[in-house]
């Protein structure tokens, strides 16, 4: 739909203005090119609102073409997209869209369409960054600034003239961008960012009800699973990983012991967390984690609690045993050399770096005042 919408709307612009039946097929082929490779690459973050959106938003920045110059919110229209489809990517290929289409049918000068590419790119990396905290004054003093400096290098340094409308209509602009931006921004942040973080954080609370059942019926995989996340949530904030995630990971990576049945423990996991309503990343790397097998890449995430997780396991075994306590410092190395090394290693392409892989080596060694809550 935006890309026929698109590439019918400038051949009927051009032919409207100019009477050409050449500008027609031309913007007819070059819109419907540009068009269909911005939603074609960008095809998984598309669905039918979205797509609705575009074509609505191409629709009205088309108009550009019969009013003042610089009167559209051209960046904001690139930023709600990115927004809405949770993917700069699709808001920068749009962006190319809203800009391309009025400069097409009146043949502006390059400057322009520079002009709203650039403020537009600017736009899009400021207020999506920005869109998980609810934040945006400062990205948006940020945007006014740039808007401001472009445009009087661009366009006013260029005019010997300058005329009241140079100024009114790109303030105009500026003005509706930032109205836009920071109303887009609110919105995302209370309609979706704030019930996911609420959810986020419920689920990985002690108390909650699942947790309290593996509590209740099975004490051992309820320790285990305090214990992983005890160490995957400290490692997250040690080495910048979400500690939210890493937490969930930690103490659910194998909450389908909770249910009997033929299915693998995999997908009891993911099935029990999806039918909780379970946030989507936490279900993605669970269900990683739960199919994680040699020889493919694994996240980083994923790979500290393998990692954690074999090592309070194989402790909870020793500890259990009549054996002797083991030497921690040979038993932690042993564990995790097998994860990393040997033809059937589980992580032989993991993701974590190096020097986190050491670090997390060298403190497991050294938890030995802790390791006895695993007796």
């Amino acid at each position: 739909m935006p890309v026929i919408v698109c590439a019918l709307v400038s051949a009927a612009e051009i032919y409207i203005l100019q009477q050409s039946i050449t500008g027609l097929v031309r913007n007819l082929i070059v819109m419907g090119i540009i068009s269909f490779a911005a939603v074609y690459t960008c095809n998984r973050w598309i669905n039918t609102r979205i797509a609705v959106l575009i074509t609505g938003l191409a629709v009205v920045a088309s108009l550009q073409a019969f009013l003042p110059d610089f009167i559209l919110p051209i960046a904001a229209f690139a930023v709600v997209i990115a927004i809405r489809s949770e993917s700069p990517f699709l808001g920068l290929s749009c962006l190319i869209i809203f800009a391309a289409m009025p400069f097409m049918a009146v043949e502006r000068p390059f400057e322009y369409f520079l002009f709203y590419t650039v403020t537009g790119l600017a736009a899009i990396m400021l207020i999506y960054s920005r869109r998980k905290t609810g934040k945006y004054a400062d990205a948006n003093a940020i945007f006014v600034l740039v808007y401001i400096l472009l445009y009087t290098g661009l366009i006013i340094m260029k005019r010997m003239t300058i005329t009241p409308g140079l100024i009114i209509a790109p303030a105009v602009a500026l003005i509706l961008n930032v109205v836009i931006m920071e109303i887009a921004g609110y919105t995302h942040y209370t309609n979706v960012v704030k019930p996911e973080e609420d959810i986020y954080l419920n689920v990985v609370d002690p108390e909650y009800p699942l947790l309290i059942r593996l509590k209740n019926n099975n004490k051992r995989e309820f320790k285990r699973a305090i214990h992983t996340a005890h160490y995957t949530e400290l490692y997250a904030h040690r080495f910048g990983y979400d500690p939210v995630l890493m937490k969930g990971l930690g103490f659910y990576h194998r909450i389908g012991v909770l249910r009997e049945d033929s299915a693998s423990l995999a997908e009891r996991t993911v099935g029990i967390v999806t039918e909780e309503g379970f946030p989507e990343d936490i279900v993605k790397a669970l269900k990683e984690y739960g199919e994680a097998i040699p020889g493919e890449k694994i996240s980083a995430e994923v790979s500290i609690t393998i990692i954690v997780d074999t090592v309070i396991d194989n402790l909870m075994k020793e500890f259990a045993s009549d054996r002797k306590d083991p030497d921690l410092n040979k038993f932690v190395d042993k564990t995790i050399l097998k994860l990393f090394s040997g033809k059937d290693s589980l992580l032989k392409r993991s993701a974590i770096p190096y020097n986190d892989l050491e670090e997390i080596r060298k403190h497991l060694k050294g938890e030995k005042i802790y390791y006895d809550f695993l007796r």
